[in-house]
């Protein structure tokens, strides 16, 4: 098992963290971390399932479906190595009792191969989420990344 293990991607928000608008905002944060790991590890099926089935994904490669955003994901890789370090994102339950608003900050250092050629990047990326029940757990069906910055 990865270091994200089932908890990358699979059972998580299942309603353990509790009832109500606050259980709601710790599985949500929960979910974001589960996406840094699962994105770091290239875990495939742990990312696939925090999405809806029917997500979007608005960002540097324009607008994707879900299948071709993992696509992209299963593809070679420019820095072999990345760290998702995501800050506590700003939560808003609603308008739905199975609908949710995030938005948060991160940080993202991708490493590159040794070589003298090759440099390591750092982003800043803000990102905006729509996250809906699905199934009985929280997943996101629509992010929008914006990069704020990177050097």
């Amino acid at each position: 098992m990865s270091a994200g293990g089932a908890g990358a991607g699979g059972a998580g928000g299942s309603g353990a963290a509790g009832s109500g608008a606050r259980g709601d905002h710790e599985e949500l944060r929960a979910l974001l971390q589960r996406y840094a790991r699962a994105v770091d590890e290239r875990d495939i099926e742990a990312l696939a399932a925090l999405f809806h089935p029917e997500a979007e994904l608005h960002g540097a490669r324009g607008a994707q479906t879900l299948d071709e955003w993992l696509d992209g994901m299963r593809g070679p890789r420019a820095f072999p190595i990345s760290m998702h370090v995501i800050g506590d994102p700003l939560v808003r339950l609603g308008p739905g009792d199975d609908e949710a608003h995030l938005d948060a900050y991160a940080v993202v250092y991708q490493l590159g191969d040794a070589g003298p050629d090759r440099g390591d990047l750092t982003l800043g990326l803000r990102y905006l989420d729509e996250a809906v029940r699905h199934e009985g757990r929280w997943v996101l069906r629509r992010r929008t990344s914006h990069t704020l910055w990177m050097r």
